[in-house]
């Protein structure tokens, strides 16, 4: 199928350039790939033998007015068309196996019933044979392909398509069918005004001088020579620095072109601020670059451990920012602790910025725990005494220091400085602190809240084998991550989100930390301009200690914060130069086409386009907004909104080399062909590297959008999304960690493909996949030093290992308060043995509230007695029942229920372990399938047919003597003739 943008029609609002090429007309783009003749073939044995058959046995029960257990058969034909040959298989069975019809029922003879098995089993062996009906597909990107391919082909990383609704999701459970991506007339309107969008974000005047804002604000005790003297006011619950400890200057970056640097405004009035949590009215003046920018601590008060900030000599010390007051059974609006940001006025409305933090991991020594004793007087400690000054450590090693102090009504905090190192805390015994000191003199000085006093500093060696030792030496080895957030002050809190991945941070010595995003893509405040309210439009950069497990941490050392943007390194920036290659505005739309297209431009398609080009020049619009106007024209054709495979005839034909490229691309990194690809394309080369291409591809960081859109469609986990769960039952279970668990099946299908491993793997695996927030859910203790990336880990527990024990998947089918085992046997039918059970039957009555205090056995046997609820239950609660091992937060409970259950095919498990070993071992083949049967039902974009499951069940087989590696089955798929035909 090919259209042509000259016939389509614009919208009456677009510019006239182009009004009379619009590119996409919806009844192309709704129409169906081809039109099969839906007549019945006629069969004589049919009439004469099987529909009697039907009539006389089986019709009574299972027609349309009666569903006895859901099923009908009195609609069924000869066609064995596909939406009824599970249908026939089941029908087929029954009567084979004397099931059907029941024994109280008339029932047929032997011979009568032999004919009908034998008609049905011939006729199911030529469903498999029969070829699939293709005649071409025409399939709409997905919202997650179109924003991936905008951002390739424009190089552009502002988020401009945020405006795109979500897409459908297809009865298998992804999000690419055919069949479900509607185009609509709104969301062709969205296409317009998103093209017109990105356009105006990458096509520049290069004569204009572009503007830059660049700033450094550097932090440290007394920093500041000539701090302001107004007493600063952020709201309620900002806490300022003071004035002195910390500095903003305005850089010049030096630059290869010319541009304007932004100074920030310093002048201002307004009507409305705050002293303390009073609003104050009336009209006041300001003029300093300290009324435009601030340096504070926003978050929930109080530290469970030490003081969450402290500004010292050497910069601003932050302890890990716990991520939500929820932890400790309270609510807040203000953030996490040791929340330190950098609130300002003014930054760029769009464009790239950089964020530079410069920071260290401090020399830190561990508070210890209350309870904690303090060590008894001996030879071996260095006392300090209440005016000593000066103290000498005999030999270098890990100390612990008791510090005794006069009793007060209040329990003291203490600042506790040793040489150029500051400790502070609440001293609410002798046993304060473990750290590692040098040897020879040290100053030391101590000074208590209340009026306290330090009576008495000891100093006490330890040696390696004490266990205050052994956890100083897991501390000390542990490394801070720095991370930065963009976003807006509210009155109630701060609306951030994080730039990028946190970033290590292992090196006691000053390093620069490099953070670079689109600024767009962030939480803006978008107030009015002039907003007279001292408080309203504050952005905000945040800088942390990323919070992961709550383990003791050294504190991050923050020195300076500098930020720059529109961040471009060469003008006209290199997005604008992607799209002018050459001076003639006529090949810069050839190129771009051929770009945008992801193969060759037709002659007629180049006509099109460079004609909207110069109907544009003519009416006087310029070069670049006439190559804009056409540019629009192609971001909107379907060429680009659509993967098209043109087709001659109804029968399977090859893919043409760039069809291959584009599904190739799309499947496997969700977005568009590189060059390298498209080179093996044009040479006609690509078939022949498949395999090659493959390897490459999964290798690529790309693969990532695949697995971010594949294993989460697959395995459901938008259901978890949406999880309320009850905080009572399940604290540990915050916003927070339920980010990260969500993270887990998707970096773990990620890690069985990338690394080729068998299917078993994902059934059974001796390993999980966490990084420190879910092996501390796992209470996997300090098994990792991973930070947020999840690696593999040994638990050495039979109830971690493979997607069946992932809080995400667990948790998600249930209702947020108790397992839900129908949730999850429906869920292992359908996604992991691929034996789903049949839609359930109409006006199914809900359960009385009564049957609540019912156990699960017989809660499932009230519900099941209902008419029409066995045969389908029959298919789902066997699978479900030994879940119940599970709780709803997906952990195992600490008290084993009665998990013993039947399978469908009539094997018994005692519980969850024995139906994992019964998955891993005697159905891995089915297991197997289903894995390759959704990954081909995603790859191809389209519900797969009789004869194509059946051919995939065959060659599957094929990769059973190495394990069903996963890497392997993606292969199976792209050189299949499901991918390769259309």
């Amino acid at each position: 199928m090919t259209a042509d943008p000259a016939t389509r029609r614009a919208p009456a609002a677009r510019p006239a350039a182009w009004c009379g090429a619009a590119p996409v007309a919806l009844a192309w783009a709704l129409a169906p790939a081809g039109v099969a003749d839906d007549a019945p073939p006629a069969d004589k044995a049919f009439e004469t033998d099987v529909r009697p058959f039907l009539n006389r046995y089986c019709v009574r029960c299972h027609k349309a007015e009666k569903l006895t257990s859901g099923v009908r058969v009195d609609h069924l034909t000869a066609a064995l068309d596909e939406p009824h040959i599970r249908l026939w298989e089941h029908v087929h069975k029954q009567i084979a196996d004397g099931a059907m019809p029941p024994e109280d029922a008339t029932q047929p003879g032997d011979a009568e019933r032999k004919r009908v098995v034998a008609w049905i089993e011939k006729s199911l062996a030529a469903a498999r044979l029969r070829p699939t009906p293709k005649n071409g597909l025409t399939r709409r990107l997905t919202a997650a392909q179109y924003r991936n391919t905008l951002r390739e082909l424009l190089l552009l990383d502002e988020e401009v398509a945020d405006t795109l609704p979500p897409d459908a999701v297809s009865k298998d459970g992804f999000v690419n069918n055919t069949e479900t991506l509607q185009l609509s007339p709104l969301l062709l309107e969205a296409y317009f005004e998103t093209a017109e969008r990105a356009l105006d974000r990458v096509i520049v005047d290069p004569a204009a001088k572009p503007t830059v804002q660049n700033f450094r604000v550097d932090l440290g005790r007394g920093i500041n020579p000539n701090p302001i003297r107004d007493n600063l006011i952020l709201g309620a619950d900002s806490l300022l620095l003071a004035n002195a400890d910390w500095m903003v200057t305005e850089l010049k970056p030096a630059k290869p072109f010319d541009y304007t640097p932004f100074a920030m405004r310093t002048k201002y009035r307004f009507i409305e601020g705050y002293q303390g949590n009073d609003t104050v009215r009336g009209w006041r003046d300001y003029d300093s670059i300290y009324h435009a920018v601030f340096a504070c601590m926003r978050g929930t008060r109080g530290y469970p451990k030490g003081r969450a900030y402290d500004p010292v000599p050497q910069g601003l010390l932050l302890r890990p920012a716990i991520p939500s007051s929820e932890i400790f059974g309270m609510e807040s609006t203000y953030g996490p602790r040791a929340n330190f940001r950098v609130a300002l006025r003014e930054l760029p409305d769009h464009g790239r910025f950089r964020v530079t933090v410069t920071a260290a991991k401090y020399d830190d020594g561990l508070l210890l725990d209350p309870g904690a004793p303090a060590l008894p007087a001996d030879a071996r400690g260095v006392v300090a005494g209440r005016d000593a000054k000066d103290v000498t450590i005999p030999t270098a090693g890990v100390y612990q220091v008791d510090v005794h102090a006069t009793e007060g009504k209040k329990v003291p905090d203490l600042a506790l400085t040793l040489g150029d190192r500051e400790f502070t805390g609440t001293l609410r015994q002798p046993a304060f602190l473990a750290l590692r000191l040098p040897g020879g003199p040290l100053t030391v000085a101590a000074k208590l809240s209340g009026g306290g006093r330090a009576e008495r500093i000891v100093f006490t060696p330890l040696p390696d084998s004490h266990d205050t030792a052994k956890r100083f030496a897991v501390f000390e080895k542990r490394a801070p991550r720095v991370g930065v957030h963009l976003g807006f002050r509210r009155d109630c809190g701060s609306t951030l989100a994080p730039v990028g991945a946190p970033q290590t941070v292992s090196d006691t010595k000053l390093t620069r930390f490099v953070f670079e995003g689109a600024i767009r893509n962030y939480p803006s405040p978008d107030v009015e301009p002039d907003n007279v309210n001292y408080l309203a439009g504050v952005r905000e950069i945040g800088v942390r200690s990323e919070y992961t497990d709550g383990r003791d941490m050294p504190r991050l050392l923050v020195k300076s914060v500098e930020f720059e943007g529109p961040l471009h390194d060469s003008w006209p920036p290199r997005e604008h130069r992607a799209v002018f290659t050459d001076a003639d505005g006529r090949k810069a739309v050839r190129d771009f086409a051929a770009r945008a297209y992801r193969r060759p431009v037709t002659a007629r398609e180049e006509a099109t386009l460079v004609g909207v080009f110069e109907k544009s020049l003519a009416a006087g619009r310029g070069v670049r907004d006439s190559v804009k106007d056409a540019l629009v024209v192609a971001l909107t054709s379907p060429q680009f909104l659509f993967l098209v495979e043109t087709s001659a005839t109804p029968a399977p034909e090859p893919l043409d080399d760039h069809e291959l490229a584009s599904k190739l691309s799309y499947f496997l990194w969700n977005g568009p062909p590189d060059a390298a690809t498209l080179k093996l394309a044009a040479a006609g080369a690509l078939r022949g590297k498949l395999d090659a291409e493959v390897t490459r591809m999964v290798a690529d960081p790309r693969f990532a959008h695949f697995a971010t859109e594949y294993a989460a469609q697959w395995l459901a986990l938008d259901k978890f999304a949406v999880l309320e769960p009850d905080r009572a039952r399940f604290p540990r279970l915050t916003r927070d960690t339920r980010a990260q668990l969500r993270l887990e099946p998707v970096r773990f299908v990620e890690h069985l493909m990338r690394n080729n491993l068998p299917v078993r793997d994902l059934i059974a695996s001796d390993y999980v996949l966490v990084n420190e927030v879910t092996a501390g859910y796992y209470d996997l203790g300090n098994r990792t030093e991973s930070g947020f990336e999840f690696v593999p880990v040994r638990p050495d527990r039979r109830d971690l290992g493979g997607v069946l024990t992932q809080a995400a998947v667990l948790a998600g089918l249930s209702d947020g308060r108790e397992p839900n085992p129908v949730k999850r046997g429906a869920w292992l039918a359908r996604r992991i043995v691929a034996e789903p059970p049949d839609d359930p039957p109409p006006n199914v009555p809900a359960l009385q509230e009564e049957t609540k205090t019912l156990s699960l056995r017989e809660r499932l046997e009230k519900h099941r007695s209902q008419p029409g609820c066995a045969n389908c239950h029959a298919k789902i609660d066997p699978w479900g029942v030994p879940f119940e091992e599970y709780d709803a937060g997906g952990r195992l409970r600490a008290k084993a229920p009665d998990a013993r259950s039947t399978l469908p095919d009539k094997t018994a498990v005692a519980g969850f372990a024995d139906l994992r070993r019964y998955l891993a071992a005697d159905r891995i083949d089915q297991v197997a399938f289903s894995a390759l049967k959704h990954l081909a039902t995603y790859a191809a974009g389209r519900t797969l047919s009789y004869s194509e499951l059946d051919y995939l069940r065959r060659e599957g087989l094929k990769l059973k003597p190495t394990g069903y590696r996963m890497q392997d089955m993606i292969r199976l798929v792209v050189t299949s003739k499901v991918f390769l035909e259309k």
